[in-house]
């Protein structure tokens, strides 16, 4: 979990590349999916370093679902 509660750590499914994305703009685009999208996953951003999914290590979503990255 990222030690700045203003920001969110996201990690690449595919190369494990870690980023931290503002809590702000996550939380902005969380709740503009709401309107006929998959609420059920968390939102995802394209690693730049590879074509994997970056999705967050720890994330409570802006209707309350909390979304836990755990390693396979």
């Amino acid at each position: 979990m990222s030690k700045n509660p203003k920001e969110i750590e996201f990690i690449c499914l595919k190369c494990k590349t870690k980023e931290r994305i503002p809590r702000d703009v996550v939380e902005f685009l969380d709740s503009a999916d709401q309107i006929g999208v998959d609420t059920s996953v968390p939102p995802r951003f394209d690693c730049e370093k590879c074509d994997g999914l970056m999705v967050p290590i720890y994330y409570i979503s802006v209707n309350g679902k909390v979304f836990e990255y755990k390693e396979d």
